[in-house]
């Protein structure tokens, strides 16, 4: 009798314990009948990434999701724009999904209609997303090839997001490095709304075409998401800016603003073959300088050749009607790169 007792209660430990760890896991049931588990790090743009215990990330389509169960809170937009905190739990009909909502309130949708999916109990580290890329670029300034080099990191929080973004384009003439084109910027953004944020940026660039030694930008202003879609997401925004310029020449100018008009722009299309395309441009219109207007449009084609390793091209342009030195004003260059995304 003591035996039988001693093995049922064994049994009742290991069953709590399975029970314990089996809600601390994140589940995905497919349409192929594969069961993923593990914790989701995230969904955007119609694709939803799970970190499974045996096969690490994998990105898997929305429409292929026919059940999703979560064991943490999340942040979750639709693609109606609208913003709910809670739980994603398991609906009694295919490919849609209960949201728990703080406070105890469900509601039942689609799960391709789940726009963004953020944790929120995620580490520091364990949030950042991002991707390093090499390879071979061509510049007005030389009309010849170079080597570039850029990275990019996204960083979300419950109401912020932050990107942070660094090119290098160089060349080596006699021995000597020169450093053609540089950019680095931090863009943050706090939303309001779905759709309605807050935006700032500090951005830092090295132009020799525009005879750009150095300029450091700050801007401060808000935007909307025009549209958001399942794989489409247009962004507007505006604010003020506050240059200080030097150039390649050593002169340095005073503090100029600007009232930036920017046009952002994402598209995924996650069908053979998996494809990317982002979008920036900006259009800067001087308040300090009488006539002046800069532009500067960048524009990133992605093509995956194999899991998280991607062919890039990125064409740019860049635009300025009064450079410091007055010798040339415009610039473009494009770059074909090698890169691999975490």
């Amino acid at each position: 009798m003591f035996r039988q007792l001693q093995v049922l209660f064994t049994l009742i430990i290991l069953n709590t314990t399975l029970q314990l760890f089996a809600q601390e896991k994140d589940t995905l049931h497919l349409y192929n009948g594969q069961i993923l588990i593990g914790e989701i790090k995230g969904a955007d743009m119609g694709v939803l990434t799970i970190d499974e215990m045996d096969l690490r990330y994998i990105k898997i389509k929305m429409y292929k999701i026919k059940r999703i169960n979560t064991s943490r809170r999340f942040r979750i937009e639709t693609l109606d724009k609208q913003l709910y905190y809670g739980y994603i739990k398991p609906s009694a009909y295919d490919n849609w999904a209960k949201i728990i909502m703080d406070g105890d309130d469900t509601l039942e949708v689609h799960i391709t209609n789940l726009g963004i999916i953020l944790a929120l109990d995620k580490g520091f580290f364990t949030r950042l997303t991002g991707s390093l890329s090499a390879g071979f670029s061509f510049i007005k300034s030389n009309e010849e090839g170079q080597f570039n080099l850029s990275s990019t990191l996204l960083y979300p929080m419950e109401r912020f997001g932050h990107q942070i973004s660094i090119s290098t384009i160089g060349s080596i003439d006699s021995g000597k490095y020169s450093r053609d084109k540089e950019d680095g910027s931090l863009f943050s953004i706090y939303s309001l709304t779905p759709a309605w944020f807050i935006a700032g940026s500090l951005v830092y660039q090295r132009n020799l075409e525009l005879s750009i030694a150095r300029r450091f930008q700050e801007m401060i202003g808000g935007g909307n998401k025009i549209v958001s879609e399942a794989n489409w997401l247009v962004m507007a925004l505006s604010g003020i800016t506050f240059n200080q310029e030097r150039s390649t020449s050593g002169s340095s100018s005073k503090l100029l603003m600007e009232v930036p008009v920017i046009l952002k722009l994402n598209y995924y299309e996650y069908h053979h073959p998996n494809i990317q395309v982002t979008s920036s441009n900006s259009l800067f219109i001087s308040l300090s300088q009488k006539d002046r207007i800069r532009f500067d449009a960048n524009v990133y084609f992605s093509w995956e050749l194999v899991r998280r390793f991607y062919l890039t091209f990125s064409p740019y342009i860049n635009y300025d009607s009064q450079p410091p030195q007055g010798n040339s004003n415009f610039d473009f260059g494009s770059a074909i790169n090698i890169s691999i995304q975490f």
